[in-house]
């Protein structure tokens, strides 16, 4: 494993709010006060929302269920049918429409609820509201939990009111998974090894900018390179947040990097590491030339603060800075705004 950084639990939930583009969990924050977020806060808030989805009663729909029979009804399944018929059974397969209570969204319900009773991060008297809610679903399952069980899901008039409920389960879905893969979690911090922390971390940056900011048009940006030959060798190059002014000629490009050390050593002597800023340079030189360029490499705090800046001309700057995830949240904020400034 690589090295360790601690995150307070409230940032982790702000970082994968953005990262899973949920700006109505980003809102919900400022209700209350940051340095009440915890885990076991969180799924409180989770335990609220199953609250008010059961006083409106769980959403039913119509699912097709197939079983053996020795009464026809609903559609018979020839093809599974036949070694019964040959058999000389008296039993048919059907397949009929069940109206029920027992779909994805309420079962991804009643398993984060039990997966809540499961976690040793959690309060007792958390526990025991979770298991209170699922004994209120006899008729639900609660198969295991992976990402793709919270994929595609389409909100509607009918269960419009299962979004939010939803959005934490998969953000305490996400915390269990990470949580997995380092466990030396408690109630207000965890620590996350840099390659868990840098998937989530572009994916935060990409959409804070794209949601806390107007000037700018957000994108992953890219690019060919500008050789001649045979092409077919040289490596993609795609930017991780390319900023461009909406009225003005004006770009920055955000790279964002996790290492365990701002610096590389080479004889004795420390200096950013070479290939991050190589990278960051080609993408600034594939840019058109009438723009006004900034390049920003944003690298974690881990007991040295960066904050540096290198003019190649008039019209382009390199930038390298860190950012100290263990701050406040308004901390964290304001430094990234200042980037644009």
């Amino acid at each position: 494993m690589g090295e360790v950084f601690k995150v307070p639990i409230r940032n982790l939930f702000v970082l994968l709010s953005y990262a899973e583009n949920l700006p109505e969990l980003i809102n919900s924050k400022n209700e209350v006060d940051e340095e009440l977020i915890t885990y076991d806060f969180i799924c409180n808030q989770f335990l609220k929302e199953v609250k008010l989805v059961n006083r409106r009663i769980l959403v039913k729909d119509y699912v097709a269920t197939t079983e053996p029979t020795n009464r026809l009804s609903g559609r018979m399944i020839m093809e599974e049918s036949i070694p019964y018929i040959i058999s000389k059974k008296p039993i048919v397969v059907c397949e009929k429409d069940e109206y029920t209570a027992n779909i994805r969204i309420n079962q991804l319900i009643k398993s984060t609820l039990k997966s809540i009773t499961l976690n040793r991060h959690v309060k007792q008297e958390t526990k025991s509201r979770s298991f209170k809610y699922m004994e209120l679903m006899p008729e639900v399952a609660a198969p295991p939990l992976t990402k793709s069980s919270f994929a595609k899901l389409i909100f509607s008039r009918h269960n419009g009111h299962y979004k939010r409920v939803l959005q934490i389960a998969l953000l305490l879905h996400e915390l269990m998974l990470l949580s997995h893969k380092n466990g030396n979690w408690n109630l207000f911090s965890a620590e996350l090894d840099e390659r868990s922390l840098n998937g989530i971390f572009e994916k935060f940056l990409f959409n804070f900018y794209k949601l806390e900011q107007k000037n700018y048009r957000v994108k992953a940006e890219g690019m060919q390179w500008k050789l001649e030959g045979n092409k077919a060798f040289l490596p993609g190059m795609k930017t991780d947040v390319s900023l461009v002014h909406k009225n003005k000629r004006e770009k920055i490009i955000i790279d964002a990097k996790f290492y365990k050390n701002v610096f590389q050593v080479h004889h004795g002597k420390s200096s950013f590491h070479s290939h991050n800023m190589y990278q960051l340079f080609t993408y600034l030189m594939h840019q058109d030339k009438d723009l006004q360029l900034r390049g920003v490499l944003i690298y974690p705090f881990n007991s040295c603060e960066v904050d540096e800046q290198y003019i190649w001309n008039d019209r382009m700057t390199m930038e390298v800075m860190t950012l100290d995830l263990s701050e406040s949240w308004a901390a964290i904020y304001r430094k990234l705004i200042k980037v644009l400034i």
